[in-house]
């Protein structure tokens, strides 16, 4: 069994990305070019590359999530639900896609391993990348933990976009405490 790279795009979306309805503020850079980089490098090096795609539907405003955050945001079919160009392209056939309808992927792992499995792969290394880093990239990173706790996972900081700098450097001290790598 061949040991397999994974690299796990978390909602890189139309609107998370400067210009969208909730974009983030820290980098104020667009990194989304570093992402598009490391992602297509990944595919070239015969890694793995999942995408977690943040869905919500029309009742978003009536769900736990809409009541705290209420922006609606990621409404399944919508602009803003869709991924960035260059990774919605890769999406058809070079990436694969979860959706997700809250912040963390409770499936993702299962999905990884499967796919791993499959292709009859181990999976050595987790890397993640993507948007928000105190939410939803805190929140799968956390869950993959849990599944794989002796699998290397790290978060690669410079690829990843929050709310704002506080909450991005808070986001990336909790994962340090729970053994994720910060890059």
């Amino acid at each position: 069994m061949a040991e397999k790279k994974v690299l796990v795009v978390v909602d890189v979306q139309n609107d998370f990305v400067k210009g969208g309805v909730l974009p983030y503020g820290f980098p104020a850079r667009d990194n989304t070019g570093d992402i598009e980089k490391a992602v297509k490098e990944a595919v070239e090096g015969g890694d793995y590359v999942f995408a977690t795609r943040d869905t919500h539907h029309a009742g978003y405003h009536d769900t736990l999530e809409g009541r705290k955050l209420p922006v609606a945001h990621c409404i399944a079919g919508t602009k803003g639900w869709e991924f960035v160009p260059w990774l919605e392209e890769l999406s058809h056939g070079k990436v694969f896609v979860v959706d997700k309808p809250t912040f963390g992927s409770t499936g993702l792992g299962k999905i990884i391993m499967e796919q791993c499995a499959r292709d009859g792969n181990m999976i050595g290394e987790i890397r993640i990348a993507g948007y928000m880093t105190s939410i939803c990239v805190l929140a799968n990173a956390v869950l993959l933990r849990a599944q794989f706790p002796d699998t290397r996972i790290s978060v690669m900081s410079g690829l990843c976009g929050d709310v704002d700098a506080e909450s991005h450097h808070a986001a990336l001290k909790v994962l340090g405490m729970q053994q994720v790598d910060v890059l």
